[in-house]
């Protein structure tokens, strides 16, 4: 649930997701290398059924068609920025986060900060132009900053209340 929530915010779609995602990993058992020892296997199994999540999550946005046309893009857009995250931030706040991104921004930065894909692989799982991943991962860590920057001082102005 928790992976098909850091690309769904609503609570129903996302059980839906984890549901259809559940019938494929029964579907699909029988292609699944199982390891011999215990660890290895929950950890590999575990990283399998995320993985089936993941892609399902993207059929569900790719099926509802909402990525947004790309406008013109300054080079100074594209500059690579780390995002800055307190420990203090609990995983809900993160989310809250990520929630005001728009969808195709969420989806992005998840895909490739958080599961690991490359941006062409991006580009083929959302049916996008490579430049068009960089941009909206730009676009989601630009917007993010703000958001938590926002954030940091709204928490400093109520501490200072």
């Amino acid at each position: 649930m928790a992976v098909a929530l850091r690309y769904i915010q609503e609570d129903m779609e996302a059980e839906d997701i984890v549901n259809e995602s559940f019938v494929k990993v029964f579907r699909k058992l029988n292609a699944f290398s199982f390891h011999e020892e215990e660890e290895i296997l929950e950890k590999t199994f575990k990283s399998w059924i995320a993985r089936i999540t993941v892609n399902t999550s993207i059929d569900k946005l790719r099926a509802k068609k909402e990525i947004e046309s790309i406008d013109d893009v300054s080079d100074k857009e594209l500059v690579h920025h780390a995002v800055m995250v307190s420990t203090k931030l609990e995983e809900q706040d993160i989310l809250k986060l990520l929630y005001e991104l728009p969808e195709i921004q969420r989806s992005i930065f998840n895909l490739y900060e958080i599961e690991g894909y490359s941006h062409e692989e991006i580009g083929k799982l959302l049916d996008v132009p490579e430049s068009t991943s960089r941009t909206y991962l730009t676009r989601a860590k630009s917007k993010l900053r703000k958001l938590y920057m926002d954030q940091v001082s709204e928490l400093q102005n109520i501490h200072h209340s």
